[in-house]
């Protein structure tokens, strides 16, 4: 690696370190705030918010790494521009095709680094968050289920203990489930106290020594159903509503899951186009850098300050535009409109030829400034 290379290294990873570092904040207040319901509740501690950190870790660098590469490339070479450094490169021979080498190196990285993550750590990430999320659900509704007070954080589930004692057992229980709107449940209780199972996935209301009474809202019907113990179980996700989905079923899974998946959908005639799109969909966000390091060489070292100017506005807003691409290529790849292989990297392909037509009117310019 030449001198050169190695200036032009140090010129974009260090506003890439800054970049991924504010991308990654910036994506965990977000889901921070999507979850506060669950991760803002009594029983939750900082063990608890450093593991969700970790295991949102690769997720969040998923998704930063593409655009915090874009915004370094315009940081980087767009300063060499303003302070003429491209100017006195150029005559010393180095052309645009010769700064675009140390872009696409650390594209290829990336990119390789991104396929590692979303094959191993990703998956393992997620799962963990779905476990972590139910583990505090579980331990909020143990810790802020007061005596005499009414808790209504789970989604048409009403909770009331008379008495709640410090190991958590309940006296006098009354549980309204209005889940099922056409014939809501009223149980009550003289015992009650919540578990978990199924992985942290259901919470478990094991009660005792109770009633039900279920109503039909549409007739007259009533029903009285007497017990010496009961257990009613709630699915987590569906409890919390989808405020605490943090992400979907298929991120959770591992290429070589995803591919099971398909064949196992395929075996039982069913449609496996969603979860071989799921794969090459991870594989195109992988692929992400190299396309705009080949789009945003060259608009960050274009010739006039005008074009320049507009390089920034039209990358960045390319990066939207790229987002828009891929999710509508997607869709297309689920409905069998397109080859799920070209769908998935179809975005990409786009931003090649673009960058490809606007690094070629560059080099013809003869000049980079």
């Amino acid at each position: 690696m030449n001198r050169v290379s190695r200036y032009l290294l140090r010129e974009l990873l260090v506003p890439l370190g800054v970049w991924v570092a504010f991308m990654f904040l910036l994506l965990f207040v977000m889901q921070f705030l999507r979850g506060t319901d669950v991760l803002l509740g009594s029983s939750v501690t900082l063990v608890d918010l450093g593991r969700l950190i970790a295991y949102l870790a690769p997720h969040f660098l998923m998704m930063a790494l593409p655009i915090a590469f874009l915004l370094a490339i315009l940081l980087g070479l767009g300063r060499l521009g303003e302070d003429r450094e491209l100017t006195a490169l150029q005559s010393l021979g180095v052309g645009p095709m010769r700064l675009l080498a140390a872009p696409m190196g650390v594209a290829a990285a990336l990119s390789a680094l991104m396929i590692l993550i979303t094959s191993t750590a990703q998956p393992w990430g997620l799962t963990g968050v779905k476990e972590l999320v139910s583990e505090v659900i579980r331990k909020n509704v143990v810790g802020d289920v007061k005596s005499g007070v009414f808790y209504e954080d789970l989604s048409d589930l009403t909770l009331y203990a008379e008495r709640v004692s410090p190991d958590g057992r309940w006296t006098n229980v009354l549980l309204h489930d209005d889940r099922e709107a056409s014939a809501p449940l009223l149980v009550l209780a003289h015992h009650g106290q919540v578990g978990v199972s199924g992985k942290g996935e259901v919470l478990r209301f094991a009660l005792e020594d109770g009633e039900v009474h279920r109503s039909g809202r549409a007739g007259e019907d009533y029903s009285v159903i007497h017990f010496d113990k009961s257990e009613i179980s709630v699915g987590v996700g569906v409890s919390m509503g989808k405020r605490s989905r943090f992400t979907s079923a298929k991120e959770e899974l591992t290429p070589v899951e995803l591919m099971q998946a398909a064949h196992d959908a395929e075996a039982q005639g069913g449609d496996p186009r969603s979860f071989r799109m799921a794969l090459h969909s991870r594989l195109g966000n992988a692929l992400a850098p190299i396309a705009f390091a080949l789009l945003g060489t060259p608009l960050a070292i274009g010739r006039r300050q005008s074009g320049r100017a507009w390089g920034y506005l039209l990358t960045l807003g390319g990066y939207v535009l790229y987002y828009l691409l891929s999710r509508a290529f997607e869709q297309m790849g689920q409905k069998g409109k397109l080859p799920v292989e070209l769908a998935g990297q179809l975005a990409n392909v786009i931003f090649m030829l673009v960058g490809a037509v606007a690094l070629y009117r560059v080099n013809r310019s003869g000049t980079v400034r």
